[in-house]
This record gives C-alpha cells, structure tokens and sequence, in this order.
C-alpha cells in the first residue's frame, strides 16, 4: 500500500482530531451539529476523523479567520455536499472570498506601515531625544528618507 493511501485511511479520535487542529472536542462537535463538518464516520457511538476531514477543519479555519461569516462557510460546505454541479457556484463564493481578504490585507498593510513608523519615530526620539522632531511633518519626510517607505494617515 503506498503512503498516501495510508495517509488517506488514517483515522482520528475526536480528541486525536482535535490536538492536531487545536480546537476542543466541544468545537468540533459544534462544527459538525451547525453543517460546517460533514461526513465524520462513526464506530459505534464514537466519531471518526479521516485526514480528509482534517483538511475540511483546516479549510473551515482558514475561512474563518479571514472573516467569512458561519452563514457564508455553511453555503460554501452545503454546496459541495452537492457535487460538481455546484463548482461554479462555490468558485464565484471563493472568488468573492479573495477579494475580501485582499482588501483586509491591504488595509492592514497600511495598518503595519503607522506602526512601523511610530517604532521608528520613538526609537528616534529615544536615541536623540524627544526634541529630535520638531513635528510631524517633518518626522514623516525624514522616516521617508531613512527608510525609502511611504506611511500614510
């Protein structure tokens, strides 16, 4: 048998699955009873976590944490139960996704730019004293100047 087929018949206790995604087993339950998991066997009573649905965690993750709504995942997660009939729709989701997030990170991006540019302003201030910069202006031409980088408020 080759690796990834081992790989692919893994299986994980609820409390195995959730060391290896770092949620709780309370969580994944939650996940499962709200539509955003499916298709955890069961032996007996007790689930059953393939590698498969590892990666379905994961992907939940990801989604969530770069903000797509629990309504939006559940669309994402009911439309693939459906099959390929549905890869449009779930490539127009992931799509719309995207951009969203593109747009996050450019705003954080600009986010970090202020911070960075405050740590340069007070460290500055620290090494030649807090009259160094006379005001505001001026320290923004000069961080340009040090660091080539462009901050914007």
């Amino acid at each position: 048998m080759k690796t990834a087929e081992k790989a692919n018949r893994a299986t994980y206790t609820i409390a195995e699955a959730a060391r290896r995604t770092g949620y709780d087993a309370e969580t994944l339950r939650y996940y499962e009873r709200e539509g955003l998991l499916r298709g955890i066997g069961r032996k007996s009573t007790r689930r059953v976590y393939t590698e498969e649905n590892l990666m379905a965690i994961g992907l939940v993750t990801c989604l969530k944490k770069t903000g797509m709504p629990l309504k939006a995942i559940k669309e994402y997660v009911s439309l693939t139960a459906r099959g390929d009939k549905t890869i449009a729709k779930r490539l127009e989701l992931m799509r719309r996704h995207s951009k969203e997030v593109a747009r996050q990170l450019e705003e954080v991006t600009r986010f970090k730019d202020r911070i960075d540019f405050k740590v340069w302003y007070y460290e500055t201030a620290m090494r030649e004293g807090s009259a160094a910069i006379a005001d505001m202006a001026s320290a923004l031409s000069r961080y340009r100047r040090e660091t080539g980088r462009e901050v914007s408020f």
